[in-house]
């Protein structure tokens, strides 16, 4: 019986900290495309596909990210996952970039990385969405 009961509890722990099915840590998904509707702003943009990205994120088990390009006046980004909870990979270039951790459980967790603040970008955590300049560490909340 209490072999039985360890095993039980060891696959309940071993299910609940893995990825999603088809998520593979180290290995890049693409998960979804957005992109804006004609003269939309940027923080309007992302403050309208925040429930969708913080869906992906949770779905995934992972953090959820996505570099935001614009072609004549238009937003797009597509949201991915390296399948891993506390990081995904951002190319390294100017655009601001859009970062999903819907896998917080603490509002401790609600603030950029040390990594990601020396570019500008936004933050959607369950509790917020917000924005950085790249040039100070001050976030403005957008929502």
């Amino acid at each position: 019986m209490r072999v039985l009961l360890t095993t039980t509890i060891a696959a309940a722990l071993i299910t609940a900290c893995s990825t999603a099915p088809g998520v593979i840590h180290g290995r890049t998904v693409e998960l979804h495309r957005e992109a804006s509707a004609a003269g939309e702003s940027l923080d309007a943009f992302v403050v309208r596909i925040a429930p969708q990205a913080l869906e992906a994120s949770k779905t995934a088990r992972a953090t959820v990210c996505g570099q935001i390009d614009e072609d004549a006046g238009v937003f797009t980004v597509q949201l991915k996952t390296d399948g891993y909870v506390s990081d995904c990979g951002l190319p390294k270039t100017d655009s601001p970039y859009l970062l999903v951790n819907g896998t917080a459980t603490d509002a401790r967790e609600n603030h950029f990385s040390q990594v990601n603040w020396q570019r500008p970008g936004y933050l959607i955590t369950p509790w917020s969405v917000k924005y950085q300049d790249g040039a100070s560490k001050r976030p403005r909340i957008v929502r």
